[in-house]
């Protein structure tokens, strides 16, 4: 499964903390959040909205899966009162192992894209109500077909919502300008990665669906093919970037490009934006054949319905014009409600309509095409 490595935004954390003072039942709606992933100046807008929505505890966690473990974790009393036997209840379990700890339980989740098609499929989380989404309609339509799925988990333009996205971003290519320059070129695409001067000067993420996804872009094909044996030129245009890449890592891969011992990093933006703040001389570029997208979406935990009012509130608050507008401007990310760009934070490289039409989510495959990506994987 995917991961994505959260490096914390300055004081972020600071911010929350004065949130959360106060015991969690004295609060009228209690949320799991990606720490990081509002800002500070729509974290400070929440006391405003109190009379809409009441007491808010934001519960940090530091990475998406344990925010889908907490998931797993709120439906532990459920699961155990299935039938051991049960296939789904066996899998769940094997998942959860012996924990007994008191269960903290959350009117809303922060969830990953990728992870949603498992929360649906597993009985996680309930949809959500669309004649009560208010601000609905300023989503792009790129984000509701994100959301809109069957009881699968599956992209269904007649199922249901089962989340609401307040948070988007991507997969990029960071660069030290200072060491391309002799070179006479900046990166602009996938195919700049086989370049021969660039050999064992740049790293990739440790992770199939990425590494194979951008080969796929690079050859005209989506990160979601399915059927990769039909791909005659594929594995030999793998084995090259292999034979390019100095190292694959998904958590530690930017200090060796801020020390200069890499000279590109291909990474997520969450990752990247703060330092192409911090360091001038690294810049970051969207592939132009496209790229893979991943979002933060707000989910409703199963039969967590006490709060039904405040959590659409919620929710629309955070798609209101100037919530969305504050995250575009001071987080890593980009409102999804924000589609002209024209507000988005200005360290951030603006991802053209073109080059947005060209991006995709990454989906979950089936069991046998997603161990024809491992089986690929493991030969290099």
């Amino acid at each position: 499964m995917l991961s994505r490595r959260l490096f914390l935004l300055g004081s972020g954390s600071v911010a929350l903390s004065s949130v959360l003072s106060g015991c969690e039942s004295a609060s009228d709606l209690s949320i799991a959040i990606l720490e990081g992933s509002l800002p500070n100046q729509l974290i400070t807008n929440i006391k405003q909205e109190s009379a809409k929505l009441g007491i808010v505890r934001l519960k940090p966690e530091s990475t998406l899966e344990k925010l889908y473990q907490s998931l797993l974790t709120q439906q532990e009393k459920t699961i155990n009162n299935l039938n051991n036997n049960s296939p789904k209840s066996t899998l769940q379990l094997s998942i959860i192992g012996n924990n007994q700890r008191e269960i903290n339980k959350q009117d809303l989740t922060t969830l990953g894209n990728y992870w949603l098609p498992f929360a649906i499929e597993n009985e996680l989380i309930d949809p959500l109500d669309l004649k009560i989404l208010e601000n609905w309609s300023k989503l792009s339509p790129l984000f509701q077909k994100l959301v809109i799925r069957n009881n699968q988990g599956k992209l269904d333009n007649q199922g249901q919502i089962w989340g609401a996205p307040y948070r988007w971003g991507y997969t990029m290519i960071a660069y030290r300008e200072d060491k391309l320059q002799n070179l006479g070129w900046q990166p602009q695409d996938w195919e700049d990665l086989w370049k021969p001067e660039i050999k064992h000067r740049f790293s990739l993420l440790n992770q199939p669906r990425e590494v194979i996804g951008l080969v796929l872009k690079k050859l005209g094909y989506s990160y979601n093919t399915k059927n990769l044996k039909q791909i005659n030129n594929l594995l030999p245009e793998l084995k090259t970037l292999n034979q390019q890449v100095k190292f694959y890592d998904s958590r530690n891969y930017l200090q060796p490009l801020i020390l200069g011992d890499t000279w590109l990093a291909v990474g997520w933006s969450t990752d990247i934006i703060p330092l192409i703040e911090r360091y001038h001389n690294i810049k970051a570029v969207i592939p132009l054949s496209g790229t893979s997208l991943w979002a933060d979406i707000w989910v409703k935990p199963r039969n967590q319905s006490s709060e039904l009012e405040k959590i659409y509130n919620w929710i629309d608050f955070c798609w209101q014009s100037k919530s969305a507008r504050q995250i575009s401007l001071f987080s890593s990310g980009i409102s999804p409600v924000e589609t002209n760009f024209s507000e988005t934070n200005r360290q951030i490289p603006l991802m053209s309509p073109e080059v947005l039409a060209k991006s995709e989510f990454i989906e979950p495959l089936e069991s046998q095409f997603f161990a024809e990506y491992e089986q690929i994987w493991t030969q290099l």
